[in-house]
């Protein structure tokens, strides 16, 4: 008998956030509509999935929609990803084409204008996207920029920025906040062994967020999961670990560049106010001779000039 694991996998990582919303259980959907209601600030009460199969990684791996879309029982519709990982992409643009191609896609031939469905581009982002503002959720749409006044709420497109949401903690009444921001330390803290009395809390505060929490345990007994997660994990430390040896090797070429510039710079001043001989002056600035000796025929050129 396999023994069973008790620890949660990490719910900011793509393949099990989509996991939590997509498996054919009621505690599965209950929880998606949940979350879809906090996010847009609307009751959903009906909410079909539309599963985009990826390629599998894994010989064992269950079909995991990388992108979630979703219909709503009045027509709108939604699409709700994870960015785990900051790849330093233009998300603004990127959310923009998206939600214009989640609305486009709903149209058929001869329908008017007033079929046009609104759409929803969610984005759960485990980094800062807008360094400049200290609030984590947002809400954009179509709007004047002179007056603020909205075009026709149809494309809607929502930030949510997990790492700026404050920490779990005894001080905070969590049955008090709103649902969004329960969801977000939900998904920030439900891996967190040291937070779990207070996860516990937070959970039975929030029926949707009941039903994730009870959804992430069922998959993390999935051994195969817990896989794919480490290659995941290993894959975006090889990636950083090259990121910060690139700009290791950028900051050390730098600062020998600049090392050289200034040993040249006062290699020529020495040899301008004729302050010792070539050899001296090598010796001083820690140039190879010869360099100094083109570097005074350059001074030389420079004063004859003058």
């Amino acid at each position: 008998m396999k023994k069973k694991i008790t620890k949660l996998l990490n719910p900011r990582l793509d393949p099990n956030f989509k996991a939590i919303f997509t498996q054919p259980t009621e505690d599965s959907r209950k929880a998606l509509k949940s979350f879809l209601t906090a996010a847009i600030g609307r009751q959903v009460t009906k909410v079909k999935v539309i599963e985009n199969e990826p390629a599998k990684e894994y010989a064992e791996q269950r079909g995991i929609s990388y992108d979630i879309n979703c219909t709503f029982d009045d027509g709108e519709n939604a699409q709700i990803e994870l960015q785990g990982f900051d790849r330093e992409y233009d998300y603004g643009k990127r959310a923009e084409y998206y939600v214009s191609r989640l609305v486009s896609s709903t149209l058929e031939v001869g329908d008017d204008w007033s079929k046009v469905p609104k759409a929803y581009q969610i984005s759960v982002l485990n980094f800062k996207y807008d360094k400049d503002k200290d609030e984590a959720i947002h809400h954009y749409t179509m709007t004047d920029i002179k007056d603020g006044a909205r075009l026709s709420d149809t494309l809607n497109i929502i930030f949510i920025e997990l790492s700026k949401i404050p920490p779990l903690n005894e001080e905070n009444a969590e049955e008090n906040l709103p649902s969004i921001v329960k969801w977000c330390k939900f998904l920030k803290e439900a891996d967190n062994p040291e937070k779990k009395d207070l996860l516990n809390r937070l959970v039975k505060s929030e029926e949707g967020i009941m039903a994730a929490e009870t959804t992430l345990s069922k998959l993390s007994q999935e051994r195969w999961r817990w896989i794919i997660q480490g290659q995941i994990e290993g894959r975006e430390r090889d990636i950083r670990s090259g990121y910060i040896a690139h700009e290791q090797k950028g900051l050390e070429r730098g600062r020998k560049e600049g090392a050289l510039n200034t040993a040249i710079a006062n290699a020529k001043n020495l040899l301008r106010m004729n302050l010792g001989t070539p050899e001296q002056i090598a010796q001083a600035v820690a140039l190879p001779l010869k360099q100094v000796l083109a570097l005074k025929e350059e001074v030389k050129d420079e004063i004859d000039v003058k």
